[in-house]
């Protein structure tokens, strides 16, 4: 394939004995136009050869890949970026300085997960990174085949799809949805601080955004619309793959905090829009949140209450727990605490921090 118009872009070199970090190299043709003192390695040959196929399926700016040196017997590793040339060009016109602002957010207004920001929540939103190059946000790109997330492991990114196909897969390799451009996967674990539920794999050269669990529960507080967004993509995860275990609570309103962590209990509570009693027992320790509609209107752990509790209510992993459906007379004059999604994810944060 012709490839005029792309460079390869070395961003980290590992006991390379071939490459230096920061190379560039540039195809003219067919052809990939190296400097006379450099030797090509057979083990990046081999390994270029079998991702080219895949650029032109992908229309983006930036693709990055790793090789290392296990064909050929060397204890090196490479990770490289095939790159336009042009690709300054591209995103620095109108930029403001030293970040590549505006190409950036020109891309990520156009994805649902960021369709009700205007330019200036995306301009605040972008000031949270070091934004120097397109592939800082995090761009990756991904071969048919390749596991992005797998069941069982800890949630450490969440992926919006650029560019690409991929499909959720039970234990068996069984298909149980597909996920396209704009599409987001990942969250689930961040939010809820449980392994990730299930294997997500590229049924197509693939392109994403990799948002670390960091910066997710650092910003997300900060932004009421994108506690709305996840507050509604939220439901519907939970309408799709645990719409029984959510009908099992609605009808026995009891259950072990072994099998339901206290997060998942008041996610329920919320997406069913209960108003009611949910209590918390283990030992002599007490404590109860009041939900109306779904909101959290009090919280009280052990004779403190405010918010606060929440985190240390979402400590517990053993005990009980059970929900009665009538308020309180007092309850009627008490105010939501705020957003459900940012003070669950704000409790989250302080257990991981603690």
């Amino acid at each position: 394939m012709d490839l005029t118009g792309y460079r390869i872009r070395i961003t980290n070199a590992a006991n390379c004995p071939v490459f230096n970090e920061d190379d560039i190299f540039n195809f003219s043709g067919y052809a990939l136009a190296l400097p006379m003192e450099t030797h090509l390695c057979m083990g990046f040959a081999q390994n270029l050869a079998s991702v080219l196929p895949e650029i032109s399926s992908v229309n983006a700016l930036a693709f990055e890949f790793s090789c290392s040196g296990e064909k050929i017997g060397q204890s090196c590793s490479l990770t490289y970026l095939i790159e336009k040339s042009d690709i300054e060009a591209k995103i620095l016109p109108g930029a403001i300085p030293g970040k590549n602002i505006e190409a950036i957010s020109h891309l990520l207004l156009n994805l649902p997960m960021f369709r009700s920001f205007d330019k200036n929540s995306m301009l605040r939103f972008l000031s949270y990174f070091q934004v120097e190059h397109i592939y800082d946000l995090g761009f990756k790109s991904y071969r048919t085949g390749d596991i992005f997330i797998k069941k069982g492991e800890p949630g450490r990114n969440l992926y919006i799809i650029i560019a690409g196909r991929a499909e959720v897969i039970d234990e068996k390799g069984n298909s149980i949805a597909f996920l396209a451009n704009g599409e987001v996967f990942g969250e689930m674990s961040l939010i809820s601080g449980n392994p990730i539920s299930a294997t997500v794999r590229a049924t197509a050269p693939s392109t994403v955004i990799r948002l670390s669990s960091r910066d997710f529960s650092r910003i997300l507080p900060k932004f009421p619309a994108l506690q709305t967004y996840f507050s509604r993509l939220l439901t519907q995860r939970l309408s799709r793959s645990n719409i029984e275990r959510a009908k099992d609570l609605s009808a026995v309103m009891a259950g072990d905090l072994s099998e339901m962590p206290p997060e998942d209990v008041m996610q329920t509570m919320h997406i069913n829009q209960k108003s009611g009693v949910l209590n918390f027992h283990r030992g002599d320790v007490r404590a109860h949140i009041l939900f109306n509609q779904g909101e959290i209107i009090h919280a009280e752990y052990d004779g403190q209450t405010g918010v606060e509790v929440i985190a240390k209510i979402c400590q517990n992993r053993s005990g009980k727990f059970n929900f009665s459906p009538k308020l309180p007379p007092e309850a009627e004059k008490m105010e939501i605490l705020g957003n459900f999604m940012a003070i669950l994810m704000s409790a989250l944060k302080d257990i991981d921090d603690s």
